[in-house]
């Protein structure tokens, strides 16, 4: 198998279908397009977890396995990371009985928050090219993590789909140097908006900021870089009638001609009541029988981006 694709999706805002995205690209890769997907959890609201599987399944299975927390502490620690032990295979149950196929997870769960904050930097006066040298292999360490656990089942899925928590803290970081490329969902509206050209801008000076890094480390860091900007995909797209509403489609097109055409997808998510309710029962939109994700069925809006992705990407 060819080595995977790896996705992460961020924004600075919380609220802005990041794990909904994920989620349902995902299994449309795995169930539709037959494609071994890898979804991997860093968000310590655990969302995406709990979109696969109950809570209860996943109290049993921290307590007897652990989560992406129990990995990290093992890097920490420098112990062994033993990626494949920590994945779960299949976890989503369908309405039948069976589980969704070519589909695994790596869950996440609360104790990563206090883990989320550190990671120091490379500027200031040092005594010493040495110490400088120290504290560059130890940025690029701090950020390696997710690389090197990836690195472990790399070839063993077509794509791994990164959920991350709404900031750039550490993990977040991480994240983006373990990924090809970076996908930031927006709702076109003022406000989630506003901070997409600060996010960029700021995972570019972290890129920098990496690259550097890893000169001065001298080459015993994974990877020493970022992950490019893949594009803005809009999502909880307000409709009045059969038609966007003014507000959304003036900002999409502001968005579009401010960072390129080519730097939004050109399909998107509106605002269903279908999503919630499959949500609630761990299955993506298509697999659930209630009317209003019929309804979000019928609109085939995830299959849409998800064909979308395989032609940019």
């Amino acid at each position: 198998m060819a080595e995977a694709k790896v996705f992460a999706f961020i924004n600075y805002k919380g609220g802005v279908a990041k794990t909904t995205s994920a989620y349902h690209i995902g299994c449309w890769l795995s169930y539709v397009k037959n494609k071994n997907v890898l979804l991997i959890d860093i968000d310590p609201q655990t969302n995406l977890t709990f979109l696969c599987a109950s809570i209860e399944d996943w109290e049993s299975r921290k307590l007897k396995v652990g989560t992406i927390a129990t990995m990290y502490k093992r890097y920490l620690g420098k112990k062994s990371i033993d990626t494949k032990k920590y994945i779960w295979k299949t976890p989503i149950r369908l309405r039948d009985g069976r589980f969704h196929p070519r589909l695994d997870l790596v869950p996440c769960d609360i104790d990563l928050i206090g883990e989320d904050i550190g990671g120091g930097q490379i500027a200031g006066a040092y005594p010493s090219m040495e110490m400088l040298k120290r504290n560059a292999k130890q940025f690029m360490r701090d950020r390696d993590f997710l690389s090197k656990a990836i690195d472990e089942v790399r070839y063993e899925y077509d794509y791994v789909l990164i959920d991350c928590p709404p900031n750039l803290y550490l993990m977040t970081q991480n994240a983006l140097v373990a990924s090809d490329h970076y996908i930031v969902t927006a709702i076109p509206d003022h406000l989630s908006t506003i901070g997409l050209n600060i996010l960029i801008n700021k995972v570019r000076r972290l890129d920098e900021l990496a690259k550097s890094a890893a000169t001065l480390a001298g080459g015993d860091t994974a990877r020493g870089r970022l992950a490019e900007f893949g594009a803005v995909l809009f999502v909880r797209v307000r409709i009045g009638g059969l038609m966007i509403t003014n507000a959304h489609a003036n900002t999409m097109e502001v968005i579009r001609s401010d960072l390129g055409s080519d730097s939004c997808f050109g399909t998107y998510t509106t605002e269903l009541i279908g999503y919630t309710e499959a949500a609630e029962n761990s299955l993506p939109v298509w697999l659930h029988d209630s009317v209003n994700a019929g309804r979000a069925r019928e609109k085939r809006e995830y299959p849409k981006i998800v064909d979308e992705l395989l032609e940019k990407f």
